[in-house]
């Protein structure tokens, strides 16, 4: 095969692979926003599950109605069924926040919030969060392990957002 046409190809696999990488990132930023959208609004979760499992249905007019009243209330409970836990979630992370803490050195914590930071860059949520208010402890500057008594933080990082 000449050098030409080498070349030829190496361009066209090149642009398949950035056609292919571009969709697949929009499919994901799609979705990652649409989920993040419903947890205010269960509507466009409905018309998205809506859409994905009812496709080749032939659902008639008044089915579809009476399927997304389904969907919508059904979303609408597990919104308040997190409402419910997520006072308990939330005390358990701080939990196992001080707990961490507890277990690392200084220089130990400081990087383990770090990389608590990049993580929450990187996916839009600290894996020990469940709000935005409800920051990780940091390590204290009088020896404390960077919890107060009561869980909340003591020396809270600035917010990332």
């Amino acid at each position: 095969m000449s050098p030409t046409w080498k070349a030829a190809l190496g361009v066209i696999l090149v642009f398949i692979l950035g056609w292919f990488g571009g969709a697949l990132t929009t499919l994901i930023v799609a979705r990652h926003g649409l989920l993040a959208l419903a947890q205010h609004d269960p509507e466009p979760l409905a018309k998205m599950l809506e859409r994905q499992t009812t496709r080749n249905l032939g659902l008639s007019d008044g089915q579809q109605k009476q399927l997304h009243a389904l969907i919508v209330e059904n979303l609408r409970q597990r919104m308040d069924l997190q409402k419910q836990v997520q006072p308990q979630i939330k005390a358990l992370n701080r939990q196992t926040m001080q707990q961490i803490d507890a277990l690392l050195t200084p220089d130990q914590q400081q990087r383990f919030h770090d990389n608590l930071v990049r993580f929450k860059q990187r996916f839009g949520r600290n894996p020990f969060n469940v709000a935005a208010d409800d920051k990780p402890s940091r390590p204290g500057r009088s020896g404390e392990v960077g919890a107060g008594g009561d869980g909340s933080a003591t020396n809270p990082p600035p917010d990332s957002n």
